[in-house]
């Protein structure tokens, strides 16, 4: 019998090799995943925190316009996108900012992003419903830019039926897209003086 040893084809170390490479490359991706979204947890209701991605979206105001409060922030990093929730206090109402701060120049218009908007309809915490008519279409100054809106009445999945709106404004020059939506609660008006006074009070995008 020899006493030679074996030695394994070079396509099988290279096989192995590749499924060690695949195997650490996995567990360090997903590390990285579990530690991106510890922080983004332990983030969103640091209030320090949120005024940090507010300011990712835009210059707001430091502090915020009186009545007004940060409530909480989601802020995706490795997708250059920053949720933020606020609240105004008198009467309860949220306006939620979503803000892509990388646009390519093959990105959608404003008005065609609006219409998509509108098809897909407002989803928050405690709703995620669709518009079922338009009520008004405008546009409000943001800075030297506009905010193209729309407001309807909307309806959920059991038939309560809420009054919202939903904007979006584009700066082509610093490549962001800004998403803005409200919703009133089940059964009453939306006030749009709450949300609009907030966004004329941005100087820019």
């Amino acid at each position: 019998m020899s006493n030679e040893k074996r030695h394994l084809p070079l396509w099988s170390k290279a096989l192995i090799s590749l499924v060690f490479v695949g195997v650490a490359g996995f567990l360090y991706a997903s590390t990285q995943i579990i530690l991106e979204f510890r922080n983004i947890s332990l983030h969103s209701t640091d209030k320090q925190y949120m005024a940090v991605c507010a300011q990712k979206i835009a210059p707001f105001p430091q502090p915020l316009p009186a009545g007004y409060e940060y409530v909480y922030d989601l802020d995706f990093q490795w997708f250059n996108v920053v949720l933020l929730v606020v609240n105004h206090v008198p009467n309860n109402q949220k306006i939620y900012f979503i803000c892509h701060s990388n646009d390519t120049d093959a990105a959608i218009g404003t008005k065609e992003l609006l219409d998509r908007f509108y098809d897909i309809g407002i989803t928050t915490e405690s709703a995620n419903c669709r518009f079922t008519d338009v009520k008004t279409k405008g546009e409000i100054p943001v800075g030297s830019e506009k905010l193209l809106y729309m407001t309807g009445m909307l309806k959920d999945q059991t038939g309560r039926i809420y009054e919202g709106v939903v904007g979006c404004i584009r700066n082509l020059e610093k490549k962001k897209t800004l998403l803005v939506w409200s919703l009133s609660d089940p059964g009453k008006s939306l006030n749009q003086d709450t949300c609009f006074n907030l966004l004329k009070s941005l100087p820019s995008l």
